[in-house]
């Protein structure tokens, strides 16, 4: 009937489909393709899975709702019910998860260096790989991955029916998960087939491929789905060379958990969970209770006659108890929130002998046991039981002779046996973060890929900033070879990976013969309107106020503005003549040489930068400034000169995230110790390098900028508003082991639950959460102490020594 509606495109029986239709109840599977439960797959995503049925196919992505704070996992819970309610009660319903291998040759092309890395550092790449391995290795044999789908069916009623409803069906219901904070997405036909091939395969190592030439030369798409043999047996099912059982929810005690279906895939085991679900309609529903109420008071009837009789008037607790039940879902149903479920679930285990499949289904049956909740085998029934695990919502067991295999639920008890568990975040592209400290999966992601890059790294002192965030270098360094890194380093702590990648470490010191030119400029750079000079000019502005300690006046201002002006005035003329590009001892001479007292008043405040012990940006740039790895050693500067330095080395930062940005470009920059930003020296009432940072934390996305600020104490950057602004302007956050009073602070300032808050206090180094955008991760990443990473990384003491 419905044939003319559909391209059709894989057909998978040589016979007419009418011709299979008309024996469909009689026959008996002859081959294993025959048992695969579909019959003709369309271009547009429906399948035929019987007479006039069909089935359409969607895949959602999992939450970290075992996360959550009570409240939250109250809210998922309280819209996971809607949706249910919203279920139309004309279609099939099946929520199918399962547990599949980790891809490991997915996870090497995304975490292994780069080839020209290889070959620039061998040495370092093949260590790092080493690394990479030993953690894909674990992953492998305890992380699991899932495939979560959900599969409507629908039989058209009369001629005017079509089975196009599913479509309109599935965009509501996609709104109603995008409410959950889970996206869908439709699945094709070869989708489907290659889901059902892992379905059939658990254990097999070749992929699912389908040759493009299939249908041209008359093959079949089962051929190349279907194992080489089904075997049907009372309690199991030989399925090529494994074994599969499939149990059912016998029964479950009325307080059934929001644990339930989570704790039975918390595991890499071979498993797959069927939930299938049937809104019942109001009337139908209301007229089942009412149809029940009225035969259990007809039993109460009857028993009250005889106890007459007798001369007693018992009424045993279970008939009265029963009719309590009845008449409150009487009421129940009558409201609007409530609605009733035909509910089945089924359980399918898989291994590689019959030995293993008794000893798995042992683990499952007492893992369900632990949740007041029985699965028993399905005897004599294991082929129904299979086409009703797979993702077609199919289920071939009748409510009237399978009364123990299908229940009715109202939507409290429905929603509480909730899909969502756990997150794997798994970015292709990405860098490697470490491992999932709960689902023990690969954590990469993508920080450019979130609203900003901009980063924070939060920990106590001895907590791992300074391995997670070399680590992370590391990652830069090799698998993005155009990608520049800036460092800022207090504490001499680089100088290993910077010689291992080839960098260049800039140390400034007084008595160090490093100069660095204030007056280094890009005339062809403007932002906004505002030229080059004219933020040189401000730039300058913002040094000499932090070296005179207090806020210029408006004459002071008109002075620096007019002598910037002049410094550049010959090199312009010239077009940008290399040799007379000016220096500070140029600008000094200006200030001495002004009309103004204010200009000699300055000149004296930079005297100690021009001529003095603090020379060091006051002549031409003489360092290399080419190499994509630069560290900037501040460790000696002193507290002195630190303040003006600073504000020299973030001007310099800034003019070459710009510059790169014109080259394509992208710049990483790291700052240790970020807590010296917000001290620009005793007494002084501004912190002209916070300001600075916190400007940055606002615009540097726009120029392809990745900042990272490093610091020891929450509560120090939440006492200053400046830092709390760029917290606040930060998508990548990283949280280690906290202190007691900071963990309090981090808790409300990322609003975390308890479980979230565990990672923080465990007290193992390399160890916490990570909060990218929406995302809460908690992780483990720990360098091998044999490995040469390890070596370049490490700031113990006794390391180093």
């Amino acid at each position: 009937m419905m044939m003319n509606l559909f391209f059709k495109i894989f057909s998978v029986f040589s016979k007419k489909p009418s011709d299979f239709l008309g024996k469909r109840k009689a026959r008996v599977p002859k081959t294993a393709q025959d048992t695969i439960p579909f019959i003709e797959a369309y271009e547009n995503g429906l399948f035929l899975t019987g007479k006039d049925t069909y089935t359409l196919i969607f895949a959602y992505n999992n939450i970290d709702y075992f996360l959550f704070r009570d409240d939250e996992k109250e809210d998922i819970y309280e819209k996971y019910m809607r949706l249910l309610n919203a279920l139309p009660s004309d279609i099939e319903y099946q929520e199918f998860t399962m547990n599949t291998e980790v891809d490991s040759d997915v996870l090497y092309r995304t975490l292994l260096p780069n080839k020209d890395s290889e070959e620039k550092y061998p040495d370092i790449a093949k260590d790092y790989k080493k690394v990479i391995g030993s953690y894909i290795e674990n992953t492998s044999v305890a992380a699991a991955k899932k495939i979560m789908l959900i599969a409507m069916t629908y039989t058209p009623q009369n001629k005017i029916d079509n089975a196009n409803i599913l479509f309109k069906y599935y965009q509501n219901l996609q709104q109603l998960f995008t409410n959950l904070h889970s996206e869908t997405h439709q699945l094709g036909a070869e989708d489907v087939f290659e889901v059902l091939y892992k379905l059939y395969h658990q254990f097999s190592n070749i992929p699912f491929m389908l040759p493009k030439n299939v249908l041209s030369t008359g093959g079949r798409i089962k051929d190349y789905i279907a194992p080489s043999i089904f075997v049907f047996r009372q309690k199991c099912i030989e399925i090529g060379d494994s074994y599969t059982r499939v149990l059912f929810l016998k029964s479950y005690d009325r307080n059934i958990d929001d644990e339930f279906i989570h704790d039975l895939h918390d595991n890499n085991e071979k498993i797959v969970i069927s939930k299938h679900l049937r809104r019942v309609d109001k009337g139908e529903a209301a007229d089942m209770v009412k149809k029940n109420l009225n035969n259990l008071e007809g039993s109460i009837q009857k028993r009250m006659e005889i106890n007459h009789k007798n001369g007693t008037n018992y009424i045993p607790h279970s008939l009265s108890d029963r009719e309590k039940e009845l008449k409150d879902l009487q009421d129940r149903l009558g409201g609007t929130g409530c609605e009733l479920f035909e509910v089945s679930i089924f359980v399918a285990v898989t291994a590689k002998t019959e030995e293993e499949l008794n000893e798995l289904t042992r683990y499952v049956q007492n893992k369900a046991k632990s949740h007041q909740v029985v699965l028993d085998t399905l005897t004599g029934q294991q082929a129904k039981a299979l086409d009703a695990v797979t993702p077609f919502a199919l289920s071939k067991f009748n409510s009237k002779f399978n009364n123990n295999i299908k229940t009715y639920l109202l939507s409290d008890a429905a929603g509480v046996m909730i899909p969502f568990s756990h997150v794997d975040h798994f970015a292709e592209g990405g860098i490697f973060y470490g491992e999932n400290q709960i689902t023990k999966s690969i954590i990469t992601l993508d920080r450019t890929q979130e609203m900003n890059a901009n980063g924070y790294i939060l920990g106590c002192s001895g907590s791992g900033k300074s391995m997670f965030s070399k680590a992370e270098m590391f990652d830069v360094l090799l698998k993005y070879p155009n990608d520049e890194i800036i460092v800022i380093d207090p504490e001499n702590e680089y100088k290993l990976l910077v010689k291992y990648f080839d960098g260049s470490i800039l140390k400034l010191s007084p008595s160090s013969p490093t100069k660095l030119n204030i007056f280094d400029i890009d005339l062809t750079v403007s932002e906004e309107g505002t030229s080059a000079i004219a933020m040189k000019s401000e730039t300058i502005m913002t040094i000499v106020e932090t070296a005179k300690g207090q806020e210029l006046t408006s004459n002071e201002i008109t002075i620096i503005d007019r002598c910037v002006k002049l410094a550049y005035q010959k090199y312009i003329q010239t077009n940008g003549d290399e040799r007379l590009l000016p220096t500070f001892e140029d600008f000094y001479k200006l200030l001495l040489s002004a009309p103004e007292p204010e200009a000699r008043s300055l000149a004296v405040t930079l005297e100690i930068y021009v001529k003095g012990s603090f020379n060091i940006f006051s002549g031409k740039t003489n360092i290399d400034t080419n190499k994509r790895f630069m560290v900037f050693d501040i460790a000696q500067m002193g507290e002195q000169i630190r303040a003006v330095g600073l504000q020299v080395i973030l001007e310099y930062v800034w003019q070459r995230v710009v510059a790169n940005k014109r080259r394509g470009v992208r710049t990483w920059v790291w700052i240790d110790e970020f807590s010296i930003m917000f001290n620009d020296g005793a007494g002084r009432t501004t912190h002209k390098s916070g300001e600075f940072f916190s400007k940055v934390y606002k615009r540097i996305r726009k120029y392809g900028g990745v900042p990272t600020a490093m610091t020891q104490n929450i509560t120090e950057v939440l006492e200053s508003p400046q830092a709390r602004t760029m917290l606040a302007n930060s998508e990548f956050v990283t949280l280690l082991q906290q202190k007691k009073e900071d963990l309090d602070a981090v808790s409300k300032l990322f609003a975390l639950s308890p479980y979230q808050q565990l990672p923080l206090k465990s007290g193992k180094i390399g160890t916490g959460i990570i909060v990218c955008g929406r995302k809460i991760i908690p992780f483990e990443k720990i360098i091998p102490e044999d490995s040469l990473m390890y070596k370049i990384c490490t700031t113990k003491f006794d390391d180093i020594r």
